[in-house]
């Protein structure tokens, strides 16, 4: 998720095109995290004394920690710390991009100060999102009073990454009592409380969804594609409430509605979360203790 986050934003800012940020998440895959990135990432290292150990790699067969620690760059108790964090998404994107000579690590946390001012975000929020780690990144785009959303949303977050794309992202997520669409899927869970979630999209937006979970290249979002879509929703809804039944809570889930006329969602109060799959944007919508009704366009 944090490369879709951090390589989004670098595509919104010109820094990077599209093609670019394909290319990137294809080399990510393959990349392995260099040790001197990762030193220099967490500030125990400049650029230019990472380069210098590269260099001197050629003349000598040396690990690059080993060197680090002979020429004091770094403990052997830091070198042990910066191993255990090779496997991270943050860092691979990053060493993808300058794999791709497109920008070192340096010039990468320069922009992240960027991402940080532009989305009001604490650097404590930063390393939240540069962990990967759903639980530590969503509730930075829920609203201050949104807590109670984050277990039915992060359910929701987690199966779309499994069974859609791995490279879902959020946008900030807001309260309201309507969310403009032209279709939708709605499924209501009876339970205490009650819980109501949609997915919504604007024209075409939900197709990618309906294709790559139903496996069927769908046309359009028609009544068969909004169907896949409904059976979507009936996964999310089912694995969460199969997580909370463990905790005493019972819900019982009626059969997914939908429709391809529809003008708006509305209920009393609704969590809006923005998602971007596959290039659109879809939202989805959760009511705790109240219904979602899906305005069809003549009403």
């Amino acid at each position: 998720m944090v490369s879709s986050i951090v390589g989004n934003y670098l595509v919104s800012k010109g820094v990077i095109s599209i093609e670019q940020f394909k290319d990137l998440l294809a080399e990510q895959r393959k990349v392995r995290v260099k040790l001197g990135l990762i030193a220099v990432s967490e500030g125990l290292m400049t650029q230019e004394e990472a380069d210098k150990i590269n260099r001197f790699q050629f003349a000598v067969d040396k690990r690059f920690g080993d060197i680090a620690v002979e020429k004091k760059y770094l403990t052997k108790g830091q070198v042990e710390a910066l191993l255990k964090k090779q496997g991270n998404a943050y860092l691979a994107f990053a060493q993808a991009l300058e794999n791709q000579q497109l920008m070192t690590v340096e010039q990468l946390e320069q922009y992240m100060v960027d991402f940080q001012h532009d989305n009001q975000f604490t650097s404590s929020n930063i390393e939240d999102i540069k962990s990967d780690d759903i639980d530590r990144i969503l509730p930075l785009y829920l609203p201050i009073d949104g807590g109670e959303y984050l277990e039915v949303a992060g359910t929701a977050l987690r199966t779309l990454m499994r069974c859609v794309d791995a490279e879902v992202y959020p946008e900030k997520a807001y309260i309201a009592s309507r969310c403009e669409a032209d279709n939708a899927a709605v499924q209501f869970m009876k339970g205490n409380p009650n819980i109501t979630c949609c997915m919504a999209g604007k024209g075409q937006a939900l197709w990618p969804v309906a294709s790559i979970f139903g496996q069927e290249a769908f046309l359009e979002v028609d009544e068969d594609a909004l169907d896949a879509v409904g059976e979507l929703l009936n996964c999310i809804n089912g694995l969460y409430a199969s997580e909370v039944s463990q905790t005493g809570v019972s819900l019982d889930l009626y059969p997914p509605e939908f429709s391809t006329h529809v003008s708006a969602l509305e209920g009393e109060e609704m969590l809006i979360l923005p998602i971007h799959i596959q290039g659109q944007m879809v939202n989805y919508v959760i009511a705790l203790g109240n219904s979602i009704e899906m305005k069809q366009e003549t009403d």
